[in-house]
Formats: C-alpha cells, structure tokens, sequence
C-alpha cells in the first residue's frame, strides 16, 4: 500500500502526544502510518541526541508535511507538549499543517479549535478514524486504504486506548489474610471465650480473697477495742 513521497519534507508525519500514550501511537498510529509508506517522526524515537529540545521539536514540524497533535489531559498538562502544539500551528496558522486529534476526553484550549478536529471520544466517530485521519494527511487513495487499516485496526484500537484509561471493571482482589478471616473467627471466638472466662475466675478468687482478709482484720480490730 504505497502512498505518494514529498520531496520538499524529510518526514510526512510529525505527531505530537503525552509519553502516557506514546505504546498506542507507537503500536497503533506510527505502526498503520509506516506500514502504508508514511515516514512518521516521533520525539522519544527519532529526535537527535544533544541537540536542545526546542530545536528537534521546531525541525520536527517544519520538515513535516502534517503534525498530528493527539490531546489528553495529560497533553494539556504537560508544558513541551503544548510548546509542540504552539510550534504545529505556527507554521501555517491558516490549518492545513496541524491535525488536531481530541484522543482522550479533554477541554481543548480555543486556539487549537480553529481547524476541524479527528474526535475519538464519541464510539460513532471512531468508526470513520482512518477515513478522516488519512483524509486529513492528503494520503492517496486514502478510502481504499482506510477500508484495509479497518480491518486491521478495527476503530483505530482506540477502545484499547480508552481501557487502558478506565478503572477496573473487576475490583483488586483483598489480601490472603481477608479471604481466611472469615474461617478463623470460630476459632478465633472459641480461644477469646476460654481467656474471659479463666479472667472472671481470676477475678472471682481475687474478690474471695479480699472478702477473707477485710473480714479477718474486722475480727481483730473487734477483739483489741472491744476485749472480747
């Protein structure tokens, strides 16, 4: 599945994410993207060592032909991702660059909706992901090939992302010693019921004893006031 090179750029993709998804854009996005003939750059992958930060992310986007910009939450709060998408829009404000994917449910800031959005939040738009996602990065024959990256990606994988982001359905088992707990306590009963009942013996000899010594002293005192 060729698709058509452009000379004027080193690269044809540039895409922009939190390292949070980077295992999803790296077996999912760059892995569909490649596999058609797309040359995709990723930061944590192809970015040159020693170089500054800023400059790899600014090379990045000005030999691209499109950035993908995935926002998150995690995107949002991150101040290089946003300096990635500051650099992605710079470069043709007008759109046409940049490819802003709403990945994970998020509030976009306004001035990344100046250009139509790839919404994956919603299940009825996941299914035309690679449609529009293709359409947007000017591939050729892009339905042809949309219509085979479905098979293989079914929706993009993207309800793998979205689990990935979803608590447990099935709770975290409790500890060993919760499952036993519930046998122990006959024991655990019979043993506490043995230790009250040898403490009210104790306490009944005690009480005993007293009595006899309060009742002997009484006598004595008796004897030496009276002289019985």
């Amino acid at each position: 599945m060729a698709t058509g090179g452009d000379p004027e750029h080193q690269w044809d993709v540039f895409i922009s994410c939190h390292p949070n998804q980077l295992s999803y854009v790296l077996e999912v996005l760059t892995q569909a993207l490649e596999n058609i003939g797309q040359k995709v750059y990723l930061y944590e992958r192809d970015s040159e060592p020693g170089a500054a930060i800023a400059d790899n992310v600014f090379n990045a986007a000005m030999t691209s032909r499109k950035t993908v910009v995935c926002f998150t939450q995690d995107y949002l709060h991150s101040e290089w991702n946003l300096y990635e998408a500051m650099v992605a829009q710079g470069v043709k404000p007008s759109g046409g660059r940049m490819v802003p994917i709403h990945l994970l449910s998020c509030q976009i800031p306004q001035k990344y909706q100046l250009v139509c959005q790839l919404n994956c939040t919603d299940r009825l738009h996941r299914r035309f992901f690679w449609r529009k996602l293709l359409g947007a990065l000017d591939i050729p024959n892009s339905s042809d090939i949309a219509a085979q990256l479905n098979v293989a990606y079914p929706e993009g994988c993207l309800d793998m992302l979205l689990g990935r982001h979803m608590p447990d359905v099935v709770p975290n088992p409790p500890p060993r010693s919760e499952y036993e707990a519930p046998r122990q306590r006959p024991q655990q009963a019979a043993e506490r019921a043995h230790v009250d009942h040898q403490e009210q013996l104790s306490h009944l000899f005690a009480a005993v004893f007293v009595a006899i010594i309060v009742c002997k002293m009484f006598d004595i005192f008796v004897k030496f006031v009276f002289g019985i």
